[in-house]
């Protein structure tokens, strides 16, 4: 609630965002699964599922911030499992793997406009 006589508020136009999608590496690399071009100031909430690879590989999930070089946070999960977040002011998210591996990712994201 704002109080006029103590500060001006604006009216906000909030937005939330559904993205899901399959993601597969065919070898060792590190792609970018998610990036935010429209505010620095988005919310997310979703879940990492890891499918399939060989034994010994785990999916490292990291979630970045522009002008921040470590990750804000960051995920590890082994073959077979999952893992859900819940993360504020972040730009992209990055999925590593050591080795061939499948799996489905999925995002809902808020933001004001």
């Amino acid at each position: 609630m704002c109080d006029t006589a103590l500060s001006c508020c604006t009216d906000k136009i909030f937005v939330q965002d559904k993205v899901c999608t399959n993601w597969l590496f065919t070898a060792a690399d590190t792609q970018t699964i998610y990036s935010d071009n429209i505010s620095s100031m988005i919310n997310g909430t979703g879940y990492v599922k890891f499918e399939t690879g060989t034994a010994a590989t785990v999916l490292t999930v990291n979630f970045f911030k522009i002008g921040i070089v470590a990750p804000i946070q960051t995920l590890v999960i082994p073959v077979g499992g999952s893992a859900t977040f819940t993360v504020a002011r972040f730009d992209s998210i990055s999925f590593t793997s050591a080795g061939a591996a499948q799996g489905e990712f999925c995002i809902t994201v808020r933001y004001s406009l």
